[in-house]
């Protein structure tokens, strides 16, 4: 099984939604998987312009000739794609954004209704691959992933595989190197990797690791207190 990885954090390898992802990804290489990451910050992407080129003269082909072109190539061959992303306004990055507004050629332009909604015609015919998000922000409160959430549930027609929301994830890089941090992310660590095995073996997180994800890993006023005190210094 191919899992492809977009990391679109800026800060690409040394971000906190790194740290996440590192480890989701490996559960999913423990489970057999092969795995690639793809760090989105790297990669020239064009704004998509709308002119629908890809649609109409050129079907499948975008009018821009940048990296797109290769990564669309990858995700054809994704069984499972994983976007990674830190919370910018309450939704994905902005390269995230020009990544997922470049997938247009992968759809014809026609639309069609499946059941009660309505989608356009996959261009290039192949089981749909399971979706797996995994943001983190510096807010407290997970409500603030709702319209990131949202967006996934509809793109992927309620299909989301997997969903790994860590908010108060302005420590999540420090973890790493600080003992008394790690200490306190340990459990939800292994609980990312074990999420990472489940979607390789069952197709989706199981509830016992979903709980140990979902729960509160930092005092909220503890988590306040020092990160105002970073900005006010």
């Amino acid at each position: 099984m191919k899992v492809l990885a977009l990391n679109g954090s800026p800060r690409g390898e040394k971000g906190n939604t790194e740290v996440i992802l590192e480890n989701f990804l490996k559960g999913c290489s423990k489970a057999g998987a092969d795995v690639e990451t793809i760090y989105l910050k790297d990669k020239k992407i064009n704004h998509c312009r709308g002119c629908f080129t890809c649609w109409t003269k050129t079907p499948g082909k975008c009018v821009y000739k940048d990296d797109m072109s290769e990564l669309l190539d990858k995700i054809k061959g994704a069984d499972v794609m994983v976007y990674a992303t830190p919370l910018y306004y309450f939704t994905v990055t902005g390269i995230m954004k020009d990544f997922m507004d470049r997938m247009l050629p992968m759809n014809k332009g026609e639309i069609v209704k499946k059941g009660e909604k309505y989608s356009h015609i996959r261009r290039f015919k192949k089981e749909p691959v399971k979706t797996v998000l995994i943001s983190n922000c510096g807010f407290p409160g997970r409500y603030n992933f709702s319209g990131l959430l949202e967006t996934f549930k509809v793109m992927t027609k309620g299909n989301l595989a997997a969903a790994i929301l860590s908010d108060k994830g302005g420590v999540l890089a420090a973890s790493k190197d600080n003992d008394m941090l790690k200490k306190l992310y340990e459990p939800f660590f292994k609980a990312v990797e074990k999420a990472g095995e489940e979607v390789i073996k069952c197709g989706y997180v199981k509830d016992d690791t979903q709980a140990i994800l979902d729960r509160d890993v930092i005092d909220t006023e503890t988590y306040l207190k020092n990160a105002n005190k970073n900005w006010n210094e």
